[in-house]
């Protein structure tokens, strides 16, 4: 009798356990960016033991994760997207995410007492949402860097873009230079330049 009842226990405990896991939803744009932080800030502590291909490896799933490449590697190209070719539009994602990932992985490869700190989150006229952060220096010294995150047609938000100093469009920044080169030399001659900019970092 005592053992049954305990079945009917276990079983009652596990039936009410499952919606609550069931009803568990995307993670919140703060949440998004306090993921990756965290996984970003593991990843600066053990910057020299990991190395540049360490770090690669370790944030290159997170950076998947965190950034819509996708998108943010058409919109650094503006109305040439609808120019190119599908192979060229998947070379070029392909580069900008490797370049995105070596970016990080190089610039970010060691740990002399940073944290990072995200403290509102608000949403646009677009229905995006702008989480606001800083790296905070060992010395108290702030670096804004604010994300504009997009809800991704399963309702997880990704990053399309960074805001250096609450105003620099890292995006904007690319889309100038982009269009220029292919303006100049052509998409392939860009998707080689972007790749270029990725080994350089990586030697």
């Amino acid at each position: 009798m005592l053992r049954r009842l305990k079945t009917v226990l276990a079983a009652l405990a596990i039936a009410v356990l499952l919606p609550l896991a069931a009803s568990a939803g995307p993670d919140t744009p703060k949440e998004v960016i306090e993921s990756y932080y965290a996984q970003l800030l593991k990843t600066m502590q053990n910057g020299s033991k990991l190395g540049y291909k360490g770090r690669y490896e370790l944030l290159k799933p997170w950076v998947e994760k965190t950034f819509d490449v996708a998108l943010m590697a058409q919109t650094s190209v503006g109305a040439y997207w609808d120019k190119m070719t599908a192979d060229q539009r998947e070379q070029l994602i392909d580069a900008f995410r490797n370049f995105t990932v070596a970016n990080y992985a190089h610039n970010f490869h060691g740990y002399d007492g940073e944290k990072f700190v995200t403290t509102d989150a608000k949403e646009t006229p677009r229905k995006d949402i702008i989480v606001y952060s800083a790296i905070v220096k060992a010395d108290g010294d702030k670096v804004a860097i604010d994300y504009l995150l997009r809800a991704d047609s399963d309702h997880n938000y990704k990053v399309i873009d960074v805001f250096l100093e609450g105003s620099i469009s890292q995006l904007a920044t690319r889309r100038s230079e982009y269009t220029s080169v292919i303006r100049e030399r052509g998409v392939d001659a860009l998707i080689a330049a972007i790749r270029k900019k990725a080994d350089d970092l990586a030697s």
